[in-house]
């Protein structure tokens, strides 16, 4: 007799979705519904101390940019700029507050773990005091990049740690992405901002444009690597501009635009 074949799905598993498990130590069996939740690398600490109501998440974002690059300042050989760790944990389905909470296998980064001294949480996951779960109907061996990744929110109703990065750009990680492109979510979200332009490898016309401003609004205040650094991104057409604009700003502190000879 001719067996047939069907092919499971490969969709997220659906709201109520029951696993069941067994503690490695105890052999207690317990059923639950699981799910993933992430935290961008250097967040949380913006959001320890804040409340929405008093931070709004646009303002959070801005403040975290800032160090959005400090995984490839510290680490150049291990990330690329712009890139920041993504760290995974494996929960207990909202609504509950209370349950599961332990980290999510296979997001053993190699690189933060080169560039990290103290490195043994990041060893131990889930799978470290639990058996695999299996559906609690069919038996069927969990899919960790089925489960669903909860949002994270920073608003009236939700104060989560980091949740000002989707609540600011809309934007959640897949199932455990090891690093999350910071340049690339904030031109997704319409939210790219000088601050991210040493960081973005070739500009368009108005990124440039952007850079621009900054060079011949804030001549004052922007010393001269960064000054260089931020001119070296240009074509030789915005960097006219940059000239012709400094020029202008000189001419006008002389007041005899004859001082150039």
């Amino acid at each position: 007799m001719r067996q047939t074949i069907t092919q499971a799905s490969v969709q997220p598993y659906p709201a109520g979705t029951l696993w069941t498990f067994r503690s490695l130590k105890t052999r207690h069996e317990q059923t639950e519904e699981l799910a993933l939740s992430w935290l961008p690398g250097r967040s949380s600490h913006l959001t320890d101390s804040r409340l929405p109501e008093e931070t709004l998440a646009a303002a959070l974002w801005q403040k975290w940019l800032k160090e959005a690059n400090h995984y490839h300042e510290q680490w150049p050989d291990l990330f690329r700029p712009g890139e920041v760790h993504l760290a995974w944990k494996v929960i207990t389905a909202p609504p509950a507050t209370h349950g599961i909470i332990e980290g999510a296998p296979y997001t053993r980064d190699e690189r933060r773990m080169r560039a990290e001294a103290h490195t043994d949480d990041l060893r131990e996951t889930f799978l470290t005091w639990y058996t695999h779960p299996v559906h609690a109907e069919t038996g069927e061996r969990l899919n960790w990049l089925r489960l669903p990744v909860v949002d994270r929110g920073w608003n009236d109703d939700r104060a989560d740690p980091g949740g000002f990065v989707q609540e600011a750009t809309g934007w959640k990680p897949s199932p455990l992405q090891l690093v999350m492109d910071v340049v690339q979510v904030a031109r997704g979200s319409g939210l790219w901002t000088v601050d991210l332009a040493l960081m973005s490898g070739e500009l368009d016309a108005g990124e440039q444009y952007d850079v621009v401003g900054k060079l011949t609004t804030d001549i004052g205040s922007v010393d001269d690597e960064e000054f260089e650094a931020l001119y070296a991104k240009l074509d030789a057409h915005h960097q006219s501009d940059v000239n012709e604009s400094i020029d202008d700003f000189a001419d006008n502190a002389v007041g005899d635009p004859s001082w150039r000879g």
